[in-house]
């Protein structure tokens, strides 16, 4: 359709050069352009109407008129005569235009009857399969030739285009075949990078369970060394993701036992320097009191009441310093006890001076 298109434009411009520029007589011997354009344009119609199994008899008059023309055209031009041959060739180029425009109508009434290719979903879903499969083998780094199957799935919409549903089901289950063929290529190979990444990653855990062992060790934590070595042991022999993911997962909940353990012994640990610094201190602080005691005692004789108080001074001393070990005794109570009745006895000592 575009040339015909452009066939019209070039007589509109013929005949518009024709009969807008004056020609001067001497000029006569130049027209032999026109009658080129002429002979071009009797050309295209003839083999555009030769084209057709039938043609309107108006198209065939307008045709064999042109042709009249186009002849006079040349006897013009051959007579020097410039009047007459600018005439006969915008004639012969309206008839030729007009034919043009019978021809385009025709066409278009055509391309409009012709019927439209039906879709083929299973060739569209296909086409979107192998999409898919070119981008999952550039993201994995695989070597796959795609060339036969896009030959095939070029073929399979010509001949689908051409309604061949019998020769379009064959490629289609060619194309099916390959593509399969290529999925399980790259399956086979994504499998395989997914194996060497559990296994680094499994590498990286195995130096963690030697660390975690001597934790455990330390802790004493017998039943989580044994189970940490069959896992490690496990995943050096691991061949399969599932058995690697599996012993992951085990050395995990064993990280997260063995850590709660440490916490829990750094604990009790901070709590039994706590408690030491206590009994510390409480263990000075019994010593001074005997010391007080004994200075008392050597300024208490004949003086029963003081003497009373300082052996109930000396019971209670004792006692507390048999509960220095266990924190769950009050040690402090009594030792607020024994200070009270030291000064008690001070005073009685004072008073009886």
């Amino acid at each position: 359709m575009n040339r015909i298109y452009t066939i019209f434009v070039m007589f509109a411009i013929s005949s518009l050069l024709v009969a807008s520029v004056p020609l001067p007589s001497d000029a006569a011997s130049n027209l032999n352009y026109m009658l080129t354009i002429a002979e071009n344009a009797k050309k295209y119609c003839k083999s555009e109407i030769e084209a057709r199994d039938t043609v309107e008899p108006k198209m065939k008059e307008l045709y064999l008129q042109s042709i009249s023309e186009v002849d006079k055209l040349a006897s013009a031009i051959d007579a020097n005569d410039v009047k007459s041959a600018r005439e006969h060739f915008v004639s012969a180029m309206q008839k030729m235009r007009q034919i043009s425009l019978m021809i385009n109508e025709l066409e278009i009434v055509e391309a409009e009857n012709q019927p439209s290719i039906a879709r083929n979903p299973v060739l569209e879903r296909f086409e979107m399969n192998i999409q898919k499969l070119k981008t999952i083998s550039i993201k994995l780094g695989a070597s796959i030739d795609f060339n036969k199957i896009d030959e095939l799935m070029t073929i399979a919409k010509q001949t689908h285009a051409a309604g061949d549903t019998k020769q379009t089901k064959k490629i289609i289950d060619d194309i099916s075949e390959k593509g399969n063929a290529i999925y399980q290529t790259l399956k086979s190979l994504n499998e395989q990078n997914k194996i060497v990444r559990a296994k680094a990653l499994a590498e990286k855990y195995t130096e963690r369970i030697n660390i975690l062992i001597i934790q455990a060790k330390e802790l004493g934590l017998d039943e989580s060394v044994t189970k940490l070595e069959q896992s490690k042991s496990n995943l050096i022999s691991a061949n399969t993701t599932s058995q690697i993911r599996q012993n992951i997962k085990v050395v995990i909940v064993l990280n997260d036992h063995i850590q709660k353990s440490k916490t829990a012994a750094m604990d009790d640990m901070q709590r039994a320097e706590i408690h030491l610094s206590e009994q510390q201190r409480l263990s000075s602080q019994l010593a001074e009191l005997q010391i007080k005691v004994k200075t008392l005692n050597s300024k208490s004789e004949g003086n029963n009441i003081a003497i009373y108080y300082l052996d109930k001074i000396q019971s209670l001393i004792n006692s507390a310093k048999l509960q220095l070990d266990d924190p769950s005794n009050d040690v402090n109570t009594k030792v607020k006890q024994i200070e009270k009745f030291l000064f008690k006895v001070e005073r009685l000592l004072q008073d009886s001076a």
